[in-house]
């Protein structure tokens, strides 16, 4: 399975994307820009030399002579000092003069009328730019004057400018994902504050709210709208347990007088065994229902706090020994075996009515679902700053699909169900809602082995005069 994409990290992904894009288009430009800067800077220079040469050297040409010109082009320029390429066409097609590297390069283009023309030759000693013009001289003929240059500081100026770009890419990117990430962990702190906000919120505590980020955004209009919301489930679920609560209340009077007036008619002797029987099996659902209506009303009592509990400090060993003594016989008669491992001086603070109640349940659940000549275990224990409370059994054990909902209202398990097992579907529901009540919890997993075990926490007395 894939890890799930955050916000921060696709948003991130698409900044640098973006920004890598934006770099590569901009160092393009830069470099296509800088290229265009120098060559144009280049043919300027080639352009100025050109005419100067036809302006100062080429006029004396008809009165001193090629000598005169070739020795003065030689003296002023150097040609064969440095890399410059001169030379000068007579009309004919003649070379006036020519510098000793000229050679080098096949001539393939030339200048057209007054307007200087600029090309690019490539030969042994690498590609040049040429600047090429024409004059007419006094005597009426025309010359062409060829100026060029090497392209190896464009050259070694691009280079640099490439490896200055290929450099500070990475830089560049490292140092916008960090400042991208460090923003976009302050733009999003608010949604972490909620998010950790909304973790805590189940339907026990919709009390509470998220934390409204004063950001003027929509970080805060969502924290808003998110708060209204569970304001108007707050309402919807103090609704529906007080409507099960007093539908529980209503329902526990005229059940009772229906079980009176069933006991009473099932006592009358005129009446015969087959309608007695009938009866028998009225008064049973009648007592099955009962007991769901005050479970229904216990557990909504529990979940929205009326339900009253005596509190006080009390060893949980002994009660919970207690408790296994009296479902001794329930065991005995399925033929289980039914132990105890109690640790001493276990104390917390608690309702012992509401407590054995969960001992009870937590049994009789064990007991229930565990085939004859199994076992039944029940133990007491500390954890940390906690006291433990297990029943382990060795009966069918927690199937997969039911193991989130085993503490669900009125779930019983497909394999459950289909068999002859009794029950309401309330007793593991009562059992976390007593153990919440008193600051717990309780967790239902598999033994390796076979079976299933239930875990009860509940936190210790920190009382030393309990302990002592």
């Amino acid at each position: 399975m894939t890890a799930p994409r955050t916000i921060r990290t696709q948003l991130i992904s698409l900044y640098v994307a973006l920004l890598s894009l934006v770099f590569i288009c901009f160092g393009a430009y830069i470099y296509l820009g800088f290229h265009a800067f120098l060559v144009h800077s280049l043919d300027h220079a080639l352009d100025r030399r050109a005419h100067q040469i036809a302006t100062t050297l080429l006029v004396d040409l008809p009165t001193r002579g090629r000598e005169y010109v070739a020795g003065e082009m030689q003296t002023r320029y150097a040609t064969d000092l440095n890399e410059r390429v001169m030379r000068i066409i007579g009309p004919n097609g003649e070379i006036i003069y020519a510098s000793k590297n000229a050679a080098d390069f096949p001539w393939t283009a030339g200048a057209a009328g007054t307007k200087t023309i600029y090309h690019e030759e490539k030969g042994s000693g690498g590609r040049i730019r040429f600047a090429a013009i024409q004059a007419t001289l006094a005597d009426g003929k025309t010359y062409t004057v060829d100026v060029g240059a090497p392209e190896h500081d464009i050259e070694a100026e691009l280079d640099g400018l490439m490896l200055m770009l290929v450099l500070g890419f990475p830089v560049l990117i490292g140092l916008s994902i960090l400042g991208g990430y460090s923003l976009l962990g302050r733009a999003l702190h608010p949604v972490d504050e909620i998010v950790r906000a909304a973790e805590r919120i189940t339907f026990k505590s919709l009390s509470e709210r998220l934390p409204v980020p004063q950001t003027r955004d929509e970080f805060e209009r969502i924290s808003e709208a998110l708060n209204r919301m569970i304001q108007r489930l707050e309402i919807s679920f103090q609704n529906a347990n007080r409507f099960s609560a007093d539908a529980s209340h209503e329902l526990r009077t005229p059940l009772t007088i229906i079980r009176g007036e069933l006991e009473a008619m099932a006592n009358n002797e005129t009446l015969s065994v087959e309608f007695r029987n009938r009866l028998d099996e009225i008064l049973e659902e009648v007592e099955r229902l009962g007991r769901i209506v005050e479970g229904l009303l216990l557990v909504s009592r529990l979940e929205t706090g009326e339900g009253q509990m005596k509190r006080q400090r009390l060893d949980l060993g002994p009660l919970a020994e207690g408790v296994a003594d009296q479902m001794q016989l329930l065991a005995e008669d399925k033929r289980l075996d039914l132990r105890c491992e109690i640790e001493p001086s276990v104390w917390i603070e608690g309702d012992e009515v509401r407590l054995k109640q969960v001992v009870v349940n937590l049994l009789d659940n064990a007991i229930k679902y565990t085939p004859a000549g199994g076992e039944v275990i029940l133990r007491v224990c500390r954890e940390s700053e906690n006291a433990i409370l297990e029943v382990a059994d060795t009966g069918i054990g927690i199937s997969a699909a039911a193991a989130d909902h085993v503490f669900d209202r009125f779930f019983r398990a497909e394999e459950v169900r289909s068999g002859r097992i009794k029950g309401t579907g309330l007793g593991l529901s009562i059992v976390q809602s007593i153990a919440e009540a008193h600051g717990g919890s309780v967790q239902a997993t598999n033994r390796p082995e076979r079976g299933a075990v239930f875990v009860v926490r509940l936190p210790l007395c920190r009382s030393t005069e309990a302990e002592s």
